[in-house]
């Protein structure tokens, strides 16, 4: 069996996968820490087909399937420009999400997404790397920490009807 991992630019022809990965990770990831009500109405107002449509849609971002044996394992969104979350760094890439499935991870995807991201924001010299992270996923501070990421401010992120805190992180490219 092939082991190898095949990352590709997401289109509207793979929306069917990006939607399974991004509601099958968020809830994989939250679903502990939320109320089922507050899980249901983020999945369906952030993951619909229509919103994730529009998103790949938006010249501005860009997202990555990871493949293995041709079956959807993670994916990463990135934003430039207007397409931003928040307007709170200039000459700035947004990885807005970076999600693995509970199985596929620690085989080094994570990693691979974040050398993709930092290579795009090269390409564009852009100078900062910035992303949100929720104040209480441990794993993934660490993760960004070990990256050479660090909290510069926080905002409000909502699952559902509930407000939560996301921690933002940036990293300097040299």
């Amino acid at each position: 069996m092939n082991n190898k991992i095949d990352i590709k630019i997401c289109t509207e022809d793979m929306l069917t996968d990006l939607q399974y990965l991004c509601r099958t990770t968020f809830a994989e990831t939250f679903s502990d820490s939320n109320s089922e009500e507050d899980m249901q109405k983020f999945l369906n107002e952030s993951y619909s087909e229509e919103k994730l449509s529009a998103e790949l849609a938006n010249p501005e971002s860009i997202t990555y399937i990871a493949y293995k044996n041709n079956t959807p394992i993670g994916y990463l969104k990135l934003n430039i420009g207007n397409a931003q979350t928040e307007k709170c760094l200039d000459n700035s890439l947004e990885i807005q999400r970076i999600y693995i499935l509970k199985s596929a991870k620690g085989h080094g995807i994570g990693s691979t997404f974040m050398r993709i991201a930092e290579n795009f924001a090269s390409e564009k010299k852009l100078s900062t790397i910035w992303l949100g992270v929720w104040e209480h996923n441990e794993p993934a501070k660490k993760f960004y920490k070990s990256k050479g990421y660090e909290k510069f401010s926080h905002h409000t992120f909502v699952v559902g009807d509930d407000l939560q805190t996301d921690f933002l992180l940036k990293k300097e490219l040299l």
